[in-house]
């Protein structure tokens, strides 16, 4: 009887060391593992474990490209809880929920290739499977940030979408008896530099052999003159006032997808063109701009706006020129479009073995 008391002691005390080591050990391993990318480096401080809930928590995550003078870290995030999905175990089904709070994603574009910070090296995806290591089910991000900053361009381009509200359920669940096409649901929403609305939906079946699923989204009410640095660096114009929105859909089975996008420039003003100090071939360029947006744009509805129709699949992708330019000029003088999604583009209306054209 004693021996077993002290057996039963002795083993809760080396249960408690190894709890109050945890922490520390899963910090040290996630942290060798963040530095196995070559050309990044990455560091969690803190590890915090909840045995009783079958989670753990990642605390100040960071994520930084070596040897570059980029002040912004590539990923960061003030917290990732992982935690198993208990209501997914009467499924028979061992996977995860994930939250990320504070997210921060950063693309920098510098004058040396060496120091661009715009592509997501695919290590990270096996670095991702050992940090979290169960099929992940239920995916929520908060208070999200994405940061696309062009110092090689005049201006510097400097734009952002904040305050990112991401949420996608179902990630491991294959479409069931019922008739349901698509068993995994996405919503994002967030603001754009300019006071731009963004809102994202789609639904997907991620387990299919090929890409399937229905993707909608808009963003409205951004205002052009906060996009004057990128309008100015990337199309040599620059706007005093008016708006822009844009809206969209697209569809995907079998690897071939179809969709379209509609952007609107509306009660748009360019600058005075006889600014002191501007440059001839700039005052021309914009003058250029100005007169065709006043020629083509919808007078009643004071907007340029047209619809433009893509398709492909897996190596080719077409866009239709000719409808975008039909729709541009139909918009413009015999009825203005609606600002609005279609609401017409349907996976179960794609043709696979139709040739690519929008």
């Amino acid at each position: 009887m004693r021996l077993a008391l002290v057996c039963l002691i002795a083993l809760a005390i080396v249960l408690v060391g190894v709890r109050i080591a945890l922490p520390s050990l899963l910090r040290s391993q996630i942290n060798a593992y963040l530095s196995r990318v070559p050309g990044y480096s990455g560091h969690v401080t803190e590890v915090h474990v909840a045995l009783w809930r079958g989670a753990y928590a990642l605390r100040e995550v960071r994520i930084l490209k070596e040897r570059a003078a980029i002040a912004h870290p590539f990923f960061s995030a003030k917290n990732i809880d992982v935690s198993l999905a208990w209501r997914e175990l009467i499924h028979r089904k061992i996977v995860s929920d994930i939250i990320i709070e504070d997210a921060r994603v950063n693309f920098v574009k510098t004058a040396s290739a060496q120091s661009n910070q715009l592509e997501v090296d695919r290590s990270w995806q096996e670095v991702a499977k050992h940090i979290f290591p169960i099929d992940i089910t239920h995916l929520e991000i908060r208070n999200g940030r994405i940061h696309y900053l062009d110092r090689t361009a005049n201006p510097v381009v400097d734009v952002f979408v904040e305050n990112l509200q991401f949420a996608a359920d179902g990630l491991r669940n294959r479409p069931s008896a019922k008739g349901e096409t698509f068993p995994a649901h996405i919503r994002l929403s967030g603001e754009s530099i300019g006071g731009g609305k963004l809102s994202l939906w789609a639904d997907a079946d991620p387990l299919a052999a090929k890409l399937h699923c229905e993707v909608h989204g808009k963003i409205e009410n951004v205002s052009l003159p906060a996009l004057n640095p990128f309008l100015k660096a990337y199309g040599g114009v620059e706007i005093h006032a008016g708006t822009f929105q844009l809206y969209g859909e697209m569809a995907a089975r079998d690897g071939r997808f179809e969709g379209y996008v509609k952007p609107f420039f509306v009660h748009v003003k360019f600058t005075d063109i006889n600014e002191p100090g501007r440059p001839l071939p700039e005052r021309i360029w914009q003058a250029l701009a100005s007169g065709l947006v006043a020629l083509l744009k919808n007078k009643s509805q004071d907007e340029l706006a047209t619809r433009i129709p893509f398709a492909g699949e897996s190596g080719a992708t077409a866009v239709g020129t000719w409808q975008m330019i039909t729709s541009m000029l139909h918009n413009g003088f015999i009825h203005a479009l609606p600002a609005k999604l279609d609401l017409t583009v349907k996976s179960s209306a794609i043709k696979p073995n139709r040739p690519v054209s929008p």
